[in-house]
């Protein structure tokens, strides 16, 4: 640009078409001092305000951005522009809901202008509110085919909303367009990942923090990568980085803390894994605790509540503390789905539903999974490994018609979880999987498969007698042990010793660390893992060989 535009003798509205052109041709420093040469001019100036507010955003530098804005939409409040940077300046400062409300009044302001539909919808995914963003960016396609900012925000709704293929095709046309766009990048990678097309996946991350090393979103999300591939190390590096950038990215943190229980380190790993009440996805499903929060302090006299988090089977996983600390304190309450009731009835403690209001008494509170941190678990003093759960009797005796007959073993059999789990894609079995299985001389399945999937094979279900987990407890005390997948039943099986083969997928939850076919959480689980992400033809042989090396032990006679 000529400097003689930033010289003092240019007029306002040379400086106003400078800031203009060094703006286009992104040079942010020089725009915000041209639009600075007009304000001092015309003090006050709206347009100026909202342009130079603009420049000092992409600038970074959000509190001058700000006030600009602000100053601008007071200045002038039918300005549509300054209502568009307020609201970028939102988005960027964490504010989703006051993004939105200051981009919908520009869109009130010019319905027909593709921009302020784009920034709307940019600011709908901020909030998590992925159908809306989708809905608000085509809307600002269909105005301006061109507008690659909208399109991007369309890929990346679309990708949260569990539709990687049309996804990466929108970011596919970002980078036609612009090669450099690292978060199209990002967002990509992560779209690929999501599809297990690995290695593209991690080459798209990887050249997106070429572009911006300081990427944040893009180490945390390489470190999930190499925490799949088992590369834990880098993976805590990657998340070292990211957190060094903002301390307070409580994906990266929350990230660190699985790779480091995954690799065993369950000090640092417990820690971090706090972080999921601050997570975006998991946070919001933490209610404030009804009492001040346990943390380890003595138990004495004190009533405790345990509330329950997360899936069924970490219920059941996490019950193992209870009981030593109901010795210790005056009464132990654990709020819990109802179903799980009949398993916890013997363990000493009171228990009440998650919704219901806690008890009176109650001294101090903790969540569920917050208590591996606060008791310091290590990997070699976890208690009741060999088995802390039994059947109700009367679910015994209900189920006694299951007992195996002479020379014949049954087990159990699940190939899938729920549906809604955020890895069950990858974690249960595609139809027909487990066929090979029935080849098994000696050894008699019956379906567990709960849901949709109960009738994926033509073998004896009993999936209309299980009302609740005592029922399920029943049936697993008469067979000779359970094939599963990673679910629920895998720890009602391993907390009453019962014989359990789980399968694995390559990208597993970090409870059952890397490489081994033991956990140190139950001693009656053998893990057979994938060697490749989807290929379950390994773990199937390796349960195969596994029931046939049991088929020739003796059999009771009962």
């Amino acid at each position: 640009m000529d400097q003689n535009v930033l010289a003092s003798s240019a007029s306002p509205e040379q400086l106003f078409a400078g800031g203009l052109a060094a703006h286009g041709s992104g040079n942010y420093a020089e725009a915000a001092a041209c639009f600075t040469g007009v304000l001092e001019v015309l003090p006050g100036f709206p347009a100026a305000l909202a342009n130079r507010a603009l420049a000092l955003w992409s600038l970074g530098a959000l509190d001058a951005a700000e006030r600009d804005a602000s100053a601008a939409c007071a200045a002038m409040p039918n300005l549509a522009e300054g209502w568009m940077v307020a609201g970028a300046v939102r988005i960027d400062r964490g504010d989703a809901a006051g993004a939105v409300t200051a981009y919908a009044e520009a869109v009130r302001l010019r319905p027909g202008f593709a921009p302020a539909q784009a920034g709307l919808a940019a600011a709908h995914l901020a909030a998590g509110a992925n159908a809306e963003a989708a809905r608000c960016a085509a809307l600002a396609l269909a105005l301006d085919p061109g507008c690659d900012h909208a399109r991007f925000t369309l890929g990346s709704a679309l990708s949260a909303l569990g539709k990687p293929g049309p996804a990466i095709d929108l970011f596919n046309l970002v980078l036609a367009a612009q090669p450099g766009h690292a978060g199209a990048l990002l967002n990509r990678g992560n779209a690929l990942i999501g599809l297990d097309r690995i290695d593209e996946g991690e080459a798209d991350l990887r050249a997106a923090l070429e572009i911006n090393p300081d990427l944040r979103e893009a180490l945390a999300s390489l470190a999930v990568l190499r925490t799949i591939r088992g590369d834990t190390a880098e993976a805590i590096a990657l998340c070292d980085r990211a957190i060094a950038l903002d301390p307070d990215f409580a994906v990266a943190q929350w990230n660190r803390g699985v790779a480091a229980l995954l690799s065993g380190d369950f000090a640092t790993g417990f820690e971090a894994y706090e972080w999921r009440k601050r997570h975006p996805i998991y946070g919001p499903h933490f209610d404030r605790l009804p009492a001040p929060v346990w943390r380890g302090e003595s138990l004495a006299g004190r009533h405790l509540l345990v509330r329950a988090e997360q899936g069924l089977g970490d219920t059941i996983m996490f019950a193992r503390f209870l009981p030593a600390l109901a010795a210790q304190a005056r009464r132990v309450t654990l709020a819990c789905h109802a179903p799980l009731f009949p398993l916890f009835a013997h363990l000493g403690i009171g228990l009440c539903r998650l919704d219901d209001p806690a008890p009176a008494d109650v001294d101090c509170a903790i969540d569920q999974m917050s208590l591996p941190h606060v008791l310091r678990l290590t990997p070699s003093a976890i208690p009741a490994s060999g088995g802390y759960l039994a059947a109700p009797e009367a679910e015994i005796a209900r189920f006694a018609d299951l007992a195996p007959r002479r020379g014949e073993r049954v087990f159990g059999l699940v190939w899938a979880g729920n549906p809604g789990h955020n890895n069950d894609r990858r974690r249960s079995l595609p139809p027909g999987a487990l066929s090979s299985l029935f080849d098994l001389p000696g050894v008699h399945f019956v379906a567990l498969q709960l849901g949709a999937r109960c009738a994926d094979y033509e073998i004896d279900s009993l999936a209309s007698r299980i009302t609740d987990f005592g029922a399920t407890a029943g049936i697993l005390h008469h067979l000779d042990g359970l094939v599963t997948v990673d679910t629920s039943i895998a720890h009602l099986a391993g907390a009453m010793g019962k014989p359990c083969h789980v399968l694995l997928s390559a990208s597993c939850d970090w409870r059952w660390l890397l490489g081994r076919t033991d956990t140190p959480w139950y001693d009656s689980i053998t893990l057979h893992r994938q060697e490749h992400l989807g290929d379950w033809s390994g773990p199937v042989r390796s349960v195969f060989a596994a029931l046939s090396r049991m088929g020739e032990a003796p059999l009771a006679t009962g």
